[in-house]
């Protein structure tokens, strides 16, 4: 099959939301339907929450506190907090400086509105939600509104979201999720109508920055290689120039998170950010063993479920 057949060019690609030859006027104003899936599959993912409670996992209290600083920060006018006060036995620490804005600004004004045995809850509803919908819109280009619907409830409800939500409770990850779609469809896209693809993927990348930022690194570096694959493989130099000018236009955006994190590091002891257990090699699949019992159980969990997909 050509390239341009695989890729569903712009003469030939359908919009999400797109009524397609044969369905009926009444399917096509069910527009909420893949919301509905998704939010079931979302909401199907906690039904366990009912019974036994919101699960503690690796991280749930470092992000209910960051919550809980934020909601108090907010009450004495400081709109965008930067210090931690309360970590470390009062001693506090640079938190807010150093770590992604969205998910603990989300999970503090999600704080501010239901009650707090629920916000947890309902932030990683939003959050299977969120990347369901992504899913959904980048299925779209290649499968029908049913299969389509179906892909995006299988990744809205996929096994490592499940050990997010259950074991990891790492909820900037969970948000970052539905960028992946995203980067897959806009860099498509930048194949398909070149420059006009630069700002949403420059959008991605900045979303990626102020999310998570391993996930940011991670998503760089995945749109890189797939621009440099399609660059090669339809030797079109100028998609390694519309990544460049994306990656430009990410950081500007995310800058006022970006320039403080990279300025202040003079001040902190980076390297605690990937001590023992954090570091590469101790998270290789399987094959890691180290002193903590723990951290090595849990490498062979993620491990299988690694494999499994």
């Amino acid at each position: 099959m050509a390239a341009g057949d695989s890729l569903g060019h712009s003469n030939t690609a359908e919009h999400p939301f797109t009524e397609r030859p044969g369905t009926s006027r009444r399917d096509s104003s069910l527009l909420w339907a893949p919301l509905l899936a998704i939010g079931a599959a979302a909401f199907a993912v906690e039904i366990p929450f009912f019974f036994l409670g919101t699960p503690s996992g690796h991280d749930v209290e470092f992000h209910l506190y960051s919550w809980l600083e934020v909601l108090s920060q907010w009450k004495h006018g400081i709109f965008y907090p930067r210090w931690a006060s309360l970590a470390h036995f009062a001693y506090g620490e640079p938190r807010f400086v150093f770590y992604p804005p969205a998910s603990w600004t989300l999970g503090a004004l999600l704080s501010v509105i239901f009650p707090w045995t629920l916000a947890a809850s309902i932030y990683q509803w939003i959050g299977l939600v969120a990347a369901g919908l992504s899913m959904f819109v980048l299925a779209r280009r290649w499968l029908d509104r049913r299969d389509a619907i179906f892909a995006a409830a299988l990744y809205a409800a996929n096994p490592y979201h499940l050990v997010i939500v259950y074991w990891r409770s790492a909820f900037a990850e969970l948000l970052a999720s539905c960028l992946l779609p995203l980067l897959l469809l806009f860099v498509i896209k930048a194949v398909e109508e070149g420059r006009r693809a630069m700002v949403p993927l420059g959008l991605v990348l900045a979303a990626a920055w102020l999310t998570n930022a391993p996930a940011a690194v991670m998503v760089h570096y995945s749109m890189a290689l797939l621009l440099i694959f399609f660059a090669w493989k339809e030797r079109s130099p100028r998609l390694v120039f519309v990544g460049g000018a994306a990656v430009v236009l990410g950081a500007l955006l995310s800058a006022f998170y970006l320039l403080p994190a990279i300025y202040e590091q003079r001040w902190i002891n980076i390297a605690q950010a990937v001590s023992a257990g954090s570091r590469p090699a101790d998270n290789f699949l399987f094959v890691v063993h180290t002193n903590d019992v723990d951290h090595d159980n849990f490498n062979h969990i993620i491990s299988g479920v690694a494999v499994l997909e």
